[in-house]
């Protein structure tokens, strides 16, 4: 997202929006399938010699559990703020790796299905969100 400083007017709130493709910002990769477009708002105030942003996106994606490999859908969403200082012979501020590394930073720690999720059995791969398999009352047994 290419911001025009020369056409901004000073100490006033100016919004873009602007619809990018996961491609656009470098983001296709296996851990997380987007599907469709990541969509951003960002303020932008040029003061003196500062460009302030507040930006927001959000974007749905498919994930793989951490713990029990399902495919799941979940919306990601952030807020952020960053100011740029401003050269005078400076005609276009491009914020676009700024917000692909936001999108990055916003992924969670753990992708969960939901956050209860019990996973598999190391033992026999039984997704023990459906049911129990047995097998770790077999081995407490044994021990």
């Amino acid at each position: 997202m290419k911001i025009d400083v020369i056409k901004l007017r000073e100490n006033t709130i100016e919004n873009f929006q602007e619809s990018l493709t996961p491609l656009d910002l470098d983001l296709d990769t296996n851990e997380v399938k987007y599907k469709g477009n990541i969509n951003i708002s960002t303020d932008v105030k040029k003061e003196m010699q500062l460009l302030s942003t507040k930006t927001h996106f959000s974007a749905t994606a498919e994930f793989t559990c951490s713990r029990c490999l399902k495919e799941f859908d979940n919306v990601i969403e952030k807020d952020f703020d960053i100011k740029y200082p401003l050269e005078k012979t400076e005609q276009f501020i491009d914020i676009t790796q700024d917000i692909r590394q936001e999108v990055i930073l916003g992924y969670p720690v753990k992708f969960l299905c939901k956050p209860d999720c019990r996973g598999l059995c190391p033992t026999c791969g039984q997704d023990l969100n459906n049911e129990d398999c047995g097998c770790q009352m077999k081995t407490q047994l044994t021990e």
